[in-house]
């Protein structure tokens, strides 16, 4: 717990920079988390206006039907979608909310991905939670420091450093991320981009299948983190595994 101040806040916290952003990597775990009766959150940078397909309003929908599927709390900073920067105006933004939404647990976009605004949402709130933590930051709030920082996979991440069994979540899981059909779905009557490619949704079922191989499990998700892995993640490693 961090020193600076009690813990009374959510157990789990998931940033992206984008809505749609932690449903690729770690809705399993925010699943598995609002069912063993912990409180998670999703935290969304942007509203992703700057997206080939759907709108700001329509990802703003679909986000919320998302969050509602996992059972989880979702917050939107409306940062300005592929143009945020990690200026003192922004971090001073994402200090406030993790004040108040005092995270046990800070899971971040990867460090290194294909995708500018990913890499660029992992130093901002990185160094956010850092300083969330001096109390003679001038920034609104009592002082937090959340107990452990991990992180999703990007490009060549490298042996996970957790594994979570999300089987039995799976179904519900997979709905979520289908819940932004204006990003995901193989419409070809719209522009065609990557994620909405049939090949992309089968690399997330064929990673999670490959981490379940690993865990010995059906489906699987992935952590990175700085090692030694903390107690905080190794104790909600245990809450999400124990029975519902």
């Amino acid at each position: 717990m961090s020193p600076t101040s009690p813990h009374d806040g959510c157990d789990l916290l998931a940033i992206g920079a984008h809505p749609d952003d932690v449903e690729v990597h770690v809705g399993g775990i925010l699943a598995l988390a609002s069912e063993r009766g912990l409180k998670a959150a999703i935290l969304d940078l942007t509203s992703g206006d700057l997206g080939t397909r759907g709108t700001a309003e329509t990802r703003r929908l679909e986000a919320k039907e998302a969050a509602r599927i996992l059972g989880v709390t979702r917050l939107v900073l409306d940062f300005p979608d592929g143009r945020f920067t990690e200026d003192e105006t922004n971090r001073a933004r994402l200090m406030t909310e993790l004040r108040t939404l005092r995270p046990r647990i800070l899971i971040l976009p990867a460090p290194e991905d294909r995708h500018p605004d990913h890499r660029r949402a992992h130093r901002l709130a990185r160094e956010a939670a850092y300083y969330a933590g001096l109390k003679n930051y001038p920034c609104p709030g009592s002082p937090f420091r959340p107990e452990a920082v991990a992180w999703v996979g990007g490009e060549n991440p490298g042996p996970p450093d957790l594994l979570v069994d999300v089987s039995t979540v799976w179904e519900r899981r997979m709905a979520a991320f289908d819940a932004f059909g204006s990003q995901f779905d193989h419409d070809p009557s719209q522009p065609v981009t990557r994620i909405a490619h049939p090949a992309f949704r089968r690399g997330v079922l064929g990673r999670a299948m490959h981490w379940g191989s690993l865990g010995m499990c059906d489906w699987a998700e992935a952590l990175w983190c700085e090692r030694p892995v903390s107690k905080a993640l190794t104790d909600l490693l245990a809450r999400l595994e124990e029975p519902a």
